[in-house]
């Protein structure tokens, strides 16, 4: 590797030193939390603040605030950006009264793009034994430091909606995800083309097995050509590369792992990136930020790597960055509307979208044909599919279809019951917002239909209801409640499907492979056995696209 060295990782109380000299990602007395962000590799912290300011800024924001309306969640403080959260006991999930404030710098737009195509030439020139070198790098920072990573991830909690399990099984991933072996099999299975390894390709021009075959301008002009002409279109071997790409990652907030998933693509493919924080993932975020700046800053990956905040719609800042030539490409996951607006603005620049979707789960009469403690078999893969992110992922199963008549429905629903209260060891009561959705769904989904709420201590932890007819689904609140509806066949499922649904777990085997090419027909994007929603391989396809492809640039040389 030339151009850059690596640091050696510095030691535990080093990097302790650089977050405890600048109050960084600590809780203070005044619940402030200041979080840095990575502008082309050089972190910027938030200027001083005071409570007293913040509360100024949010009781101007609130003043004209309805009783049914929510509290605003950010603000403008001078020169930093401050998001408010809710702090969260966790173990009624109620809002405990008591706001914490996580504090970004505001930032220039213009600095986040880059705009200097010739400073790019050292990523474009990197081998990519120098990608394997920083994940190595990172991922040792973080596993050196567990102290940190522990004290972010208490952070994380304070006031996140999911259950403490599923935040510290994303901590936990958070190095796993940085395995340099899963990027060499990713990008050699994704970018590979006649013959040629896709780590080759990022490499340089390789060369193409096919020779030029002359244009119409050739054939109809051949007399015309000299004796050196048409030697040199013999002579010429046509070759191929994968070029990086400028990126820019607008990521959602369902998960703490989606920033970093959107950041291995960018460093995957030797890219410039910079990664939108969503509000819900700010600090795991910056903790990675900030891991890629001690350990690796002299990497042409972090240097050229950003990873900032700004508010969702912010005209001022977003004309900048959705303007024509600021990046290749922009990634955006998110709400249709938010998914639609981005689209809308960036009209010459490439967009791939990670829209909205969901998940469901198709149960074949076998199922029901032994006794119960096959059926709790099956019950029991179908909750592992609901539970993907608590319910929260977009391939998380909500609606289960049952091969039957109501009866058999109603007994598919107790042993789903069943497979659900087995989770009660993950707590789960709701949030305030789940507790109106589902009043809401009381008085529509739920009228005339068998409903059954599993409680603790007289809290909710989770729901079947056995519903014969159609409903919205962007009704459904996702917290652990599972529809179940009756049909004839499961040949029937097959118009409740199109492009909004994601994946479809199926029972039994049998069945899924004889209506596997109809289901993904409908545009559903995975089509796996029962229990294998949350399940993923280096290689598989995301809503349809093969990714890494679809982010660099193939260019003929």
């Amino acid at each position: 590797m030339s151009g850059f060295a690596l640091k050696s990782i510095p030691s535990l109380p080093a990097i302790q030193q650089l977050v405890d000299d600048h109050g960084w990602l600590a809780l203070d007395a005044d619940g402030i939390v200041r979080c840095p962000l990575l502008v082309h590799g050089r972190l910027v912290g938030p200027e001083p603040i005071t409570r007293a300011a913040i509360e100024r800024a949010f009781a101007a924001l609130d003043a004209g605030r309805g009783s049914a309306d929510p509290y605003a969640s950010y603000a403008r403080v001078g020169a930093c950006q401050v998001l408010r959260h809710a702090a969260i006991n966790r173990t009624t999930m109620r809002a405990t009264g008591r706001w914490i404030y996580r504090v970004m710098p505001a930032l220039d737009p213009l600095a986040i793009p880059e705009r200097d195509h010739d400073a790019l030439a050292e990523l474009y020139a990197m081998p990519y034994d120098g990608v394997l070198a920083w994940l190595r790098a990172v991922r040792a920072a973080l596993e050196g430091d567990a102290e940190l990573v522990g004290r972010v991830r208490e952070l994380e909690r304070i006031t996140s909606e999911h259950p403490d399990a599923f935040v510290d099984a994303a901590f936990a991933a958070l190095p796993i995800l940085l395995d340099p072996d899963a990027a060499v099999r990713a990008v050699d299975g994704e970018l590979a083309h006649h013959g040629a390894t896709g780590r080759a390709l990022l490499d340089g021009w390789v060369e193409l097995p096919e020779r030029l075959m002359p244009g119409p301008a050739h054939l109809v002009g051949m007399a015309k050509m000299t004796d050196g002409f048409a030697r040199s279109l013999g002579a010429h071997v046509p070759r191929l590369r994968a070029m990086p790409t400028r990126q820019l990652h607008i990521t959602a907030g369902n998960s703490p792992l989606i920033p970093l998933f959107s950041l291995l693509r960018a460093v995957w493919t030797k890219s410039p990136c910079a990664i939108k924080l969503p509000a819900g993932a700010a600090l795991p975020g910056s903790l990675v930020a900030l891991a890629a700046h001690v350990a690796a800053p002299d990497h042409p990956l972090t240097r050229h790597l950003s990873v900032v905040y700004w508010r969702g719609g912010d005209d001022e800042l977003e004309r900048v960055m959705f303007a024509p030539g600021m990046f290749d490409r922009i990634v955006v996951w998110g709400e249709p509307d938010s998914v639609a607006s981005v689209k809308q603005r960036s009209r010459f620049t490439k967009v791939l979208c990670f829209n909205p979707r969901y998940g469901a789960s198709m149960i074949g009469r076998e199922a029901l044909a032994g006794d119960d403690a096959e059926l709790d078999d099956v019950a029991t893969r179908a909750v592992f599919d609901t539970m993907v992110e608590n319910q929260k992922a977009c391939i998380a199963s909500l609606v289960h279809y049952v091969e039957g008549d109501v009866a058999d429905a109603e007994r598919y629903a107790a042993a789903v019951a069943r497979a659900l209260a087995a989770w009660d060891d993950h707590p789960h009561p709701l949030l305030d917002r789940h507790r109106g959705q589902l009043r809401r769904l009381e008085r529509g989904l739920m009228m005339g239909a068998q409903v059954d709420y599993h409680t603790v201590d007289g809290e909710f932890r989770a729901g079947v209801v056995v519903a014969p007819n159609d409903f919205a689904i962007k009704d459904h609140p996702m917290c652990r409640l599972v529809v179940v509806r009756p049909v004839r066949a499961l040949e029937d499922c097959l118009g409740f499907l199109h492009h909004g649904v994601a994946t479809i777990g199926v029972y039994p085997e049998d069945r899924r492979l004889a209506l596997r090419d109809r289901i993904a027909a409908r545009g559903v994007s995975n089509i796996v056995p029962l229990g294998q929603s949350g399940c993923a391989a280096v290689g598989m396809a995301h809503d349809g696209m093969m990714v890494l492809s679809e982010l660099v640039d193939w260019k003929n040389g």
